[in-house]
């Protein structure tokens, strides 16, 4: 691929680096070798490199190697924007067109791929497998990976990205895809893809057909179980038609018993209206036998109640006789309650006059002691005023003016003054105070012995009315004793009257239960002999027992009936079990023909699953990548080494050993370091050493590529690649870059670089500032 003109519009970086709108490169007239786009920071270069291929990417603003992981849109300005490239590969001109049209909030972007015939004339772009670019981006990517390969593939061994990541830094999955498009035979993986995709079919099928043996399987389980129901169907048909014989049998039995019954039932007419006779009698006699029992118990109940009263009469006269002492006595006892009544009376009036002329007293005492209290506290309280007043009129002779004239009238002595005035009378008012409360305390002490009979009075009037109200009860109680006294002789009379009814009740309980005795001996007799005679006529009486056989014979009836219709409906299911049986054995007929297809699908999809791991990334590819990996190893030694020297030497492993010895497929680069006898990961080694390796392994694989695998492109790409290098190694760095053209056949390299030397080395110069408006 070798870009020949390219137009921008409408981009952010040419917009502000160039200060123009649109601008245009012709590179098609530019010499071969090394070509540098140089300018200040900001001046547009990586935007004018990541637009010089016609993939829809600029890879420096990528967040990685995808078209859905970038989007032009946010490097755009204004309505309007497009890019056009030119350029050609493998002697065929072909111009990229990228519109993009934003009138509103959302936008419309298209993409064109034409090609140039013999006549010079543009031709829409159609790709071996009839996709025609029309403007949609899915068409567009397909018509240009159909001529220049993938984008992975173009950006990982030509095109050089800032921010690209490392090949070291991609795992074994990703560097065997990798590697499998660099080599063309990813072509490899679709057919691996492909037989998946028909071992995933064929396993879907055969899940189905497993489905339906597993169903199969079950209906054979089924088929086992309703062949062993029909047996057990017919052994239990076979049972119950010997019951049912055995009843049949039994019925006849019972049948002939009873006809042989029946007729001695016949003869023995007599004997049944005998029996009936038999039956009404002892219904009366045990019906006198209750009623005798009854009256009896009747007639012992009255008895038993008249008893009881006439004992609890017996007990009230016994109880008024035994007080005949006490009823006797009592007119004496009246008599002396009446005079101990008329004592305690005069004694009461007596007390009651003495203690209503010492109620006064009582209170003239109290009121004087109350007296004595208010005296007393006023009395302190006129002393302790009277005394202070004292103190204070005593100022008046220790003052030093005592004995002038202006003693009697100096204003400061005027409260002593006032003070030895109210003193004074202060001393009459305490003396007067003195005086009554010797007056009262005389009248109270004179009172005292007095008042202090008051409480012994009321004591003897408290005993005297006590002993007062028990004379008036034992009075009360002696006058009821002698109302009683003409009971004592009806109490007498009447006691011996119920002693001797009681006699006679005694009498008559006991002629009562000797009558009851003798009634009851004589039905109890007849009674047996009733039983004896209906025990000896019933031993003759087949009633019961024809019953009994006819019960016996209705049972055996129903019997039969319920085994009539459990054989039928064993003979039902009987038939209907064998045809389910014939339906299934008919189903599974199949079954080993449905069996050896499912062996049939899974020996073949075994070998669909071999061929899709044998042409995947663990198969033919590990291989391929395998038999590549020494000559890619050889093609990066020689450039480090016609470059950088002998110091540093690559090794790729395509394969890893586990813990226990055994290889697999994996993928691995190490750096042998000559200087310090030492080998590591790139991942380990210094910044600038990074860049080194990792550049020699990009040009490697584009080398590689160029001289193995047929890729023609023309053009290679970086983008300040030589940031973390030192100056010596940016001089060998731009050695490497001749040496690449020259091994590889490419006819240019643009690159982007910051070092002036560099840029002195360069065959072309693209000045990005002398572009700007």
């Amino acid at each position: 691929m070798r870009p020949l003109i390219l137009t921008l519009e409408g981009f952010m970086g040419v917009r502000d680096g160039m200060k123009r709108e649109s601008v245009t490169l012709d590179l098609e007239s530019l010499p071969s070798g090394l070509i540098a786009l140089t300018g200040p920071n900001g001046a547009g270069k990586s935007t004018l490199m990541d637009n010089l291929h016609p993939y829809r990417i600029m890879p420096s603003r990528a967040a990685k190697l995808s078209v859905d992981a970038f989007s032009y849109w946010d490097h755009l300005c204004g309505a309007q924007a497009q890019k056009v490239l030119e350029w050609e590969h493998a002697n065929v001109r072909y111009r990229s067109t990228f519109a993009f049209r934003k009138p509103g909030k959302t936008g419309k972007a298209e993409y064109f791929l034409a090609w140039r015939d013999r006549a010079g004339l543009w031709q829409p772009f159609s790709a071996p497998d009839g996709t025609k670019s029309d403007g949609k981006a899915e068409t567009y990517d397909r018509c240009v990976e159909s001529v220049c390969g993938s984008l992975e593939s173009f950006f990982t061994s030509v095109f050089s990205a800032q921010n690209r990541r490392p090949l070291a830094s991609y795992n074994t999955g990703e560097i065997k895809s990798l590697l499998a498009e660099l080599l063309h035979i990813d072509h490899l993986r679709a057919l691996s893809a492909k037989a998946g995709e028909v071992a995933k079919v064929l396993s879907g099928k055969l899940d189905g057909i497993q489905r339906e043996l597993a169903a199969l399987a079950q209906k054979r389980d089924v088929l086992a179980m309703t062949e062993q129901a029909i047996v057990s169907d017919a052994e239990a048909i076979a049972a119950a038609r010997r019951k049912r014989e055995g009843l049949l049998a039994t019925a006849q039995t019972l049948g002939q018993q009873r006809a042989t019954l029946a007729a001695k039932q016949a003869e023995s007419a007599t004997a049944e209206a005998r029996l009936r006779e038999l039956a009404k009698r002892r219904a009366e006699v045990q019906a006198s036998l209750d009623a005798v029992v009854g009256d009896a118990g009747e007639l012992t109940r009255r008895l038993n109640e008249r008893k009881s009263a006439l004992l609890r009469t017996c007990v009230s006269h016994e109880a008024t006789l035994a007080q005949r002492a006490q009823i006797e006595g009592a007119q004496a006892q009246c008599d002396q309650a009446r005079l101990a009544i008329g004592r305690e009376e005069a004694r009461i009036q007596a007390l009651q006059t003495e203690v209503a002329a010492l109620e006064p007293k009582h209170m003239a005492l109290t009121e004087a002691n109350a007296a004595l209290t208010s005296l007393q506290s006023r009395g302190r309280t006129k002393a302790e005023l009277l005394q202070t007043l004292e103190q204070q009129a005593a100022v008046v002779g220790q003052v030093p003016c005592a004995g002038h004239a202006m003693h009697s009238t100096c204003p400061l002595l005027a409260q002593a003054r006032s003070a030895s005035q109210q003193a004074g009378e202060q001393r009459i008012a305490v003396n007067d105070l003195r005086e009554q409360y010797r007056a009262k305390k005389a009248f109270a002490e004179g009172l005292a012995p007095v008042v202090a009979q008051l409480t012994h009075k009321r004591d003897e009037l408290r005993s005297a009315t006590d002993a007062l109200a028990a004379a008036r009860r034992t009075l009360q109680a002696a006058a009821e004793l002698g109302a009683r006294k003409p009971l004592l002789d009806a109490a007498a009379t009447a006691l011996a009257q119920v002693k001797a009814e009681l006699a006679e009740i005694g009498a008559q309980s006991a002629q009562v239960a000797q009558r009851r005795e003798a009634e009851t001996t004589r039905l109890q007799g007849q009674l047996r002999d009733i039983e004896s005679e209906v025990a000896r006529l019933a031993a003759q009486d087949v009633t019961a027992a024809i019953a009994d056989l006819d019960r016996q014979l209705l049972a055996n009836r129903e019997a039969t009936a319920a085994l009539d219709a459990r054989v039928e409906a064993l003979i039902r299911q009987h038939a209907t079990r064998e045809t389910q049986r014939d339906a299934m054995r008919t189903e599974l007929a199949t079954f080993d023909a449905t069996r050896a297809q499912a062996e049939r699908l899974s020996d073949e999809i075994a070998q669909w699953k071999l061929v899709t791991r044998g042409l995947g990334n663990d198969g033919l590819i590990a291989l391929t990548i395998d038999d590549a990996g020494p000559a890619l190893t050889q093609t990066v030694n020689d450039l480090l080494l016609a470059c950088y020297g002998p110091r540093f030497t690559v090794e790729i492993r395509t394969q890893r050993e586990l813990a226990n010895g055994d290889m697999r497929e994996g993928f691995e680069i190490l750096v042998h370091d000559a200087d310090n006898d030492s080998t590591k990961a790139v991942s380990v080694m210094s910044g600038g050493q990074k860049v080194w390796i990792n550049e020699c392994l990009t040009r490697g694989i584009a080398l590689y590529l160029a001289r193995n695998a047929g890729e023609p492109y023309e053009t290679l790409f970086s983008d300040e690649s030589d940031g973390p290098l030192d100056p010596e190694r940016k001089v060998q760095f731009m050695k490497m870059k001749r040496e690449v053209l020259r091994q590889g056949g490419y006819a240019r390299e643009f690159f982007i670089s910051q070092t002036p030397d560099l840029v002195l080395e360069a065959d072309a110069v693209i000045d990005v500032e002398a572009l700007a408006a």
